[in-house]
């Protein structure tokens, strides 16, 4: 069963929830008679899940600033306010109320702890690159690991980053080179061991 009701656009009477999304396109209002077609996200079918619990404060326990019969167990880094599970909001190493964040993110909107850390892939294909150059044997292994990261994350979007592209390419390049210089390598050992 649905936990909301959906109405009828006419006389505002509740619909019957199994002819929602149904296939044959409307429903007919018990009260008015009139035809109504429903589409509504699965949402709204599935039972109410309960998210973070916070615990009831008791007599010596500190409550929550914003649910004052919960009991605290955080305090807010920028404002000093006790927080209960629900309201504490962890941002890095902070722990920030709701009301904190949403001063920081208008005070600053070039703050960078508001951005999400995202894993720069660019930078470990150029690393797998360039670094067994110094040991060309370790390029066996790193070049066809270089090539598998550029072609599986070159299209990750990475906003804030400058030179994404151009590092991509060059590890590109030079993974390619790696592997054609095995290829040939390969191919000049077989061929000289068939002329023995």
């Amino acid at each position: 069963m649905n936990r909301f009701n959906v109405k009828c656009p006419e006389c505002t009477y509740p619909l019957a929830a199994e002819h929602y999304n149904t296939p044959v396109g409307h429903q007919v209002c018990g009260n008015c008679l009139s035809k109504v077609v429903v589409h509504a996200l699965p949402a709204l079918y599935r039972k109410k899940q309960s998210g973070a619990s916070a615990q009831e404060a008791g007599l010596d326990d500190a409550g929550c600033y914003f649910h004052e019969s919960k009991k605290a167990a955080h305090v807010c880094d920028s404002c000093g306010r006790f927080l209960c599970e629900l309201c504490a909001l962890p941002m890095g190493e902070e722990t920030l109320c709701t009301s904190c964040l949403e001063h920081h993110r208008s005070e600053s909107s070039s703050r960078h702890d508001f951005i999400p850390r995202q894993f720069r892939y660019d930078r470990l294909a150029l690393g797998l690159a360039i670094i067994p150059l110094v040991y060309f044997p370790l390029t066996l292994f790193t070049a066809p690991a270089v090539l598998f990261i550029v072609l599986r994350y070159r299209k990750k979007e990475l906003f804030m980053a400058q030179h994404v592209k151009g590092r991509m390419v060059t590890a590109f390049i030079l993974g390619l080179l790696e592997v054609l210089g095995w290829l040939v390598a390969f191919i000049a050992l077989i061929g000289w061991f068939i002329n023995e």
